[in-house]
């Protein structure tokens, strides 16, 4: 029972309101850190990507320059006659065309510092020329990898990098060496199976790459294929295995080229870090601090707390007359006094002011429907009616039973709220009297099938119909339409009655819709200011929608002299279902 006791007693709850005050911090400041943390770490690996691509770049232009320089050795005339018209180019009738080809191999490699070494090779007598040894015998020359590929390459340029699974295939390959071979004579539809390989150090691809490494403890690979070429930090390459989680890996390719980064996170995040324990001990701290304060201040204030905790609980249980008694003369005394003040203006509101309001306005719509004695206009209806029939009135027959049909329904107690199909039957019988004394007047309605159940207040759109008989079509010598359509349109009912009279100046026009958007569904009263009698009718319509359905209910009004007239009515729907 004590454990339970102390969960409930306003001590804990002062501490744990510290704590949860707190608590918003704590989560802002480790969403801080981890959202700086991945910041930092999308900056780095966006822009080593960047840095990544943009040595790419420099190794595709190194290897274009290989394109280029192997094109134009291969597209040589000099070098391509020689090959082409020898059988075996060590044989000694060519030792001086040999010398002369290897003169001007070595003119055009020495051009580019990064080829470190020329030759072609002769696929028929599999004997060939170097730049730097002279005469060469490459028995087998024709088996080997690279050599078929530069043939099914049929003239395209062929990147070789050997790996310590296939560098021991040849003497002349070495593993510290990146080879560029292509067909000699590559203009030549006929194609002969003499190959030119150029021979470039890695070093050159080592330098291009070597300063993107600003740390002893990063590494940086270079890759053909997916094949590797070298790296920078081959200590670090092999340790990265064993802490691969450890480690930013960053890879970016460009076509067959690609480079990683390595780097410890460790070294990277070194500053940021620190910053995250900083703020930890911050927030360790913070938290003592904030039970040692909840400690001290619930010593002096439990006990007017829960006076105020206890009247706030009554009150908002829907206690209206709760109030805190006391004789306090410090803070809690006027914190008290001025919950007992607010405590009755509430009530005072709510019971004065908006209780009394809602009654007035029932009041007076229910005032406008009992001023018109029903038994009375029955009878006196049906005796106009019998009087018709006797005498053969047709005409006004069928206008007294359209009539008394139409105050039955409205004047009639009982149901407030008919469907919109209902609504417009009901309605009918006031336009069918209008019609029997205009023979100008047509009627158009157009309602969507899901609308026709949704509930309505009574006799909403009869003043809205009667303005635009009366003022808008009965004044048009030529008659017109009138035309109710209604929509759903998100979760709100629009009901629009348009007529094509005469219209509202577009003074008259302002003045109603500023008396318009004067009611809202707390000030739904006529404006004092406006004449009684003015606008009644579409502002006691507007008046019933604010009051039974909320603010977001609404009446506008759209007119244009000569052409008419278009009053549309907004219903939420939910409303209406709950009056279902």
């Amino acid at each position: 029972m004590k454990i339970v006791e102390r969960l409930h007693s306003i001590q804990f709850k002062l501490t744990g309101t510290f704590l949860l005050i707190l608590l918003p911090l704590v989560f802002v400041s480790i969403f801080a850190n981890d959202y700086s943390q991945r910041i930092l770490n999308g900056q780095i690996n966006d822009r080593t990507r960047g840095a990544l691509l943009t040595t790419l770049e420099y190794i595709e232009q190194l290897t274009q320059n290989m394109d280029q320089q192997t094109l134009l050795i291969g597209s040589n005339p000099t070098i391509v006659d020689v090959w082409n018209n020898i059988d075996d180019p060590l044989s000694p009738e060519h030792l001086y065309e040999l010398h002369t080809v290897q003169q001007q191999l070595s003119a055009l490699t020495n051009v580019n510092g990064a080829i470190k070494e020329a030759f072609i090779l002769h696929g028929s007598s599999e004997n060939g020329l170097s730049t730097a040894t002279g005469g060469i015998k490459w028995p087998g020359v024709k088996q080997e990898t690279w050599f078929r590929r530069t043939l099914d390459a049929n003239g395209g340029l062929v990147v070789y990098v050997p790996t310590a699974s296939n560098s021991g295939a040849s003497k002349y390959l070495t593993r510290d060496t990146i080879y560029f071979a292509r067909l000699l004579d590559v203009l030549s539809r006929n194609k002969e199976p003499n190959v030119l390989v150029l021979a470039v150090d890695k070093s050159s691809f080592r330098q291009i790459i070597q300063h993107l490494q600003t740390s002893a403890n990063m590494n940086i690979t270079l890759y053909y294929n997916e094949e590797f070429v070298l790296d920078t930090n081959m200590q670090q390459a092999a340790a990265a295995v064993d802490r691969e989680k450890k480690d930013l890996s960053i890879k970016a390719g460009n076509g067959f080229w690609s480079i990683q980064l390595q780097q410890p996170r460790a070294e990277l995040f070194k500053l940021s870090h620190q910053l995250q324990q900083i703020t930890y001990w911050i927030i360790a701290v913070s938290i003592v601090l904030a039970v040692w304060t909840a400690w001290l201040v619930y010593a002096a204030i439990s006990k007017p707390l829960r006076e105020l905790s206890g009247a706030f609980k009554q009150f908002s249980g829907g206690n209206l007359s709760a109030r805190v008694k006391h004789r306090r003369k410090d803070e809690f005394g006027y914190v008290m006094n001025g919950f007992n003040r607010m405590a009755e203006a509430q009530r005072r509101m709510i019971e004065e002011d908006y209780a009394k309001e809602l009654r007035l306005a029932k009041t007076e719509f229910s005032l406008l429907q009992s001023q018109i004695n029903p038994h009375f206009l029955y009878n006196t209806l049906d005796s106009i009616y019998s009087v018709a029939l006797k005498h053969k009135v047709h005409v006004i027959s069928d206008m007294v039973i359209n009539l008394a049909r139409f105050f039955r329904v409205s004047l009639g107690k009982g149901r407030e709220t008919f469907t919109l199909e209902e609504t417009i039957q009901h309605l009918m019988y006031y336009i069918r009297v209008q019609q029997l004394r205009s023979d100008h007047l047509t009627v158009s309605i157009q309602l969507e099938e899901r609308t026709k159940p949704l509930v309505l207040l009574k006799l909403i759109l009869q003043p809205v119909v009667e303005n635009a008989i009366v003022h808008g079509l009965e004044r048009n010598r030529q008659g017109g339409e009138l035309s109710i359509r209604s929509s759903l349109e998100a979760d709100k009912l629009r009901i629009e009655v348009k007529d094509t009279g005469q219209g509202i100046s577009p003074e008259k026009l302002a003045d109603l819709q500023e008396a318009l958007s004067q009611i809202t569904s707390q000030s739904y009263r006529q404006a004092e200011a406006s004449p009684a009698k003015m606008y009644f009718g579409l502002k006691n319509v507007k008046s019933r929608l604010k009051l039974y359905y909320g603010e977001q209910a609404d009446v506008t009004v759209e007119s244009v002299v000569g052409q008419g007239t278009t009053v549309a009515l907004t219903i939420p729907v939910k409303q209406e279902d709950e009056e279902l």
